[in-house]
């Protein structure tokens, strides 16, 4: 009876679509790390490889195709260099995997795409683990388990065809392999020793963001940064009142007239300052007011300094080093995701005798006689907080707007803000009061870090993104220094009220990646160590832990730690038993075929018994072997089960040949 055709498939359909999807994972996993001409490179070729396999009329000689992977090798050895050994050798990767699709596909083809396709995922995690680089390792790992389990039937007989119902079958049963994996790998990755030396760190390209805050500022260079809605850091914290969220990171104090920058002052001389000490406290300035704790996960960015609510009081941080104005830094660019904890104090006055006044009244020597003259007009006769009140009135509640368009870009940047264009961003608002304080004879500096955020409910974090960058200014008196915004955005401007289902949603989907930072890329020796000693001593949960409501201790962990592992057995058991079990006959044929590969003869597949013994030429051979068969066949034609006599005179009869 001819066989239904609808409902049956070609394997080599099947394999051809899976290995397409392969690698097309495998550029994803990189595409955002390399260049666009090798994406594009790759892309038209991948979808000439896809029009070529569809209509089977053409592929690319295969002598052609390995001169030019010899040729994209070479390039990318002379490409390396030592400060970036990953991206050119995952470009020149990407390229041979596009010619690998270009060949007429044989098993080994395909086994060498699959191999290409995992080496790229594992570039993109030199350069960066995130949680796009867990989905994709997780699809590509059962994708590659299902399409080698079809590629061994594919390997044997090319043109097999089979019912989608057996295909459906092959595919599940295939899958459970990587699913019995899973709990044991969870396992395995809380409980294998770690380490904190950066083993593979020569390999990794710098994993550098572009970010709105720098250490010095430079009026009118504004980039489209301030409109980068990335992450620059997420804070883990309890919501707080929104006029408080000003996130602190460096001091400006030298300004030529047209960009500020940092005289930076030596470290303070906390006893807690001392080289490779984690905590630095810094209460001497007498801050008083409510104390909050974060826990800051930071991206890497392209500056050396830390960022901590309103006036940082604690920060945990190995290497670290705190000055004397409240800022914090590392002793180089922070390259990587990094996690610290911060406790700030919500204070109105940052308190400190004897200041250097110059320092802090210094004034480009080209300030424009206008802005003299505007100063005396808001101040003459004035107090001092009566002369602050009036500055910061002037700016922000005049005629000045806030904007980011068509900035005063010229030598005299003030001058152009204060009497011809009135509008700027925060910097020049800032600038602008700081030096209008300084004319007035009261010391004033500019701050830099970030304002505002974005809370997340359900994480109980804020998220500041790039575009949150923002500068004010700080002034000083009554031996106080206390914050002033001259910038009259508004809150708004900072912060979340927006209410649309689109933001919701996103806010809500950045909650996997906090927590994908907070225990995954954050899981390192120290809090496997603790970990342990915590469920040990059978006592509270770490503080790291309490991102999320974990109750844990050691009788439960235990207990499911059991679970899973007897869980896993048992699938992996049943799985063996009802799959993977030969038959008392199979093994039989399997040690007979065996024996006779020893005397030179192989049965094909497609091959009865009685046809491959009738081609033995040894007489002696052949009557044993024959004596075999028909002993077996009068067994398994019959629907007979092998009974143990019947199974041990065969295998005496096996012995025998």
């Amino acid at each position: 009876m001819a066989k239904n055709r609808s409902v049956w498939v070609k394997i080599e359909y099947i394999v051809k679509i899976i290995t397409y999807i392969i690698g097309l994972i495998g550029f994803l996993s990189v595409f955002k790390h390399i260049s666009f001409i090798y994406s594009a490179i790759f892309i038209a070729l991948y979808f000439a490889a896809v029009y070529f396999d569809y209509k089977k009329s053409f592929h690319m000689p295969r002598w052609f195709l390995n001169l030019t992977a010899l040729a994209v090798i070479l390039l990318s050895f002379f490409r390396l260099s030592l400060d970036n050994l990953v991206v050119p050798a995952v470009e020149g990767l990407l390229i041979l995997l596009s010619i690998k699709f270009l060949e007429e596909k044989r098993f080994r083809d395909y086994m060498q795409i699959y191999l290409i396709s995992l080496f790229l995922l594992s570039g993109s995690a030199l350069l960066t683990i995130d949680i796009e680089f867990s989905i994709y390792f997780l699809i590509m790992i059962f994708l590659l388990t299902v399409s080698i389990v079809l590629l061994t039937y594919y390997s044997q007989e090319p043109d097999l065809e089979l019912p989608k119902t057996t295909i459906l079958k092959i595919v599940l049963k295939s899958l459970l392999i990587p699913l019995i994996s899973i709990p044991m790998t969870l396992f395995l990755f809380i409980i294998l020793p770690r380490t904190s030396y950066p083993f593979f760190n020569f390999l990794n390209r710098a994993e550098k963001a572009k970010t709105g805050f720098t250490d010095n500022v430079r009026l009118g260079a504004v980039s489209g940064i301030q409109e980068d809605a990335t992450a620059i850091f997420r804070a883990h914290m309890e919501k707080i009142d929104e006029r408080h969220l000003y996130w602190r990171g460096i001091i400006l104090d030298h300004f030529d007239g047209t960009s500020w920058k940092g005289t930076e002052g030596n470290p303070s001389k906390s006893p807690l300052n001392k080289g490779g000490q984690r905590g630095v406290m810094s209460n001497e300035m007498g801050l008083k007011g409510e104390k909050v704790k974060q826990t800051i996960y930071m991206e890497p960015y392209e500056n050396r300094y830390l960022f901590a609510l309103d006036k940082p009081y604690l920060i945990t941080l190995k290497d670290i080093k705190k000055y004397g104005d409240l800022t914090f830094s590392l002793p180089k660019e922070v390259d990587k995701r990094i996690r610290y904890d911060a406790v700030s104090i919500l204070s109105d006055v940052i308190f400190e005798e004897g200041i250097d006044k110059n320092k802090y009244l210094q004034l480009p020597e080209n300030i424009s006689p206008e802005i003299i003259a505007l100063v005396k007009g808001l101040t003459s006769g004035k107090e001092r907080e009566e002369t602050v009140k009036s500055i910061l009135t002037f700016l922000k509640g005049g005629n000045y707007k806030y904007s980011l368009e068509n900035l005063p870009v010229s030598r005299t940047p003030l001058d152009d803000f204060l009497f011809k264009h009135k509008r700027g961003n925060c910097e020049y608002f800032a600038s602008a009061m700081t030096v209008m304080l300084r004319i007035a004879d009261i010391p004033a500096r500019l701050v830099g870090g970030y304002r505002g955020g974005y809370y997340n409910e359900i994480g109980k974090y804020y998220l500041v993104p790039q575009k949150n960058a923002h500068v004010w200014v700080e002034a000083y008196i009554d031996k106080g220094w206390i914050r002033l915004d001259p910038t009259p955005a508004s809150i708004e401007g900072f912060v979340s009220h927006r209410r649309d289902m689109l933001f919701k949603i996103r806010l809500a989907l950045d909650t996997i990646n906090y927590y994908w930072n907070a225990f995954v890329i954050s899981y390192d020796f120290e809090k496997q160590i603790s970990l342990f000693h915590k469920i040990q001593s059978g006592i509270k949960k770490p503080p790291y832990l309490k991102e999320i409501k974990l109750s844990i201790n050691k009788e439960k962990l235990i207990k499911y730690l059991v679970v899973s592992i007897v869980l896993s057995a048992t699938v992996f058991t049943l799985y063996v038993l009802a799959f993977g079990r030969k038959s008392e006959e199979e093994r039989l044929i399997a040690l007979f075929l065996k024996r006779m590969e020893r005397h030179g003869y192989t049965k094909g597949k497609s091959r009865g018994l009685e046809e491959f013994v009738a081609e033995i030429r040894e007489d002696d051979l052949k009557h044993e072997t024959y004596r075999f068969v028909k002993e077996f066949e009068e067994n398994f034609y019959k629907d007979r089960r092998l009974t143990k006599e019947d199974a041990k005179k065969l295998k005496n009869i096996i012995k025998g040949i």
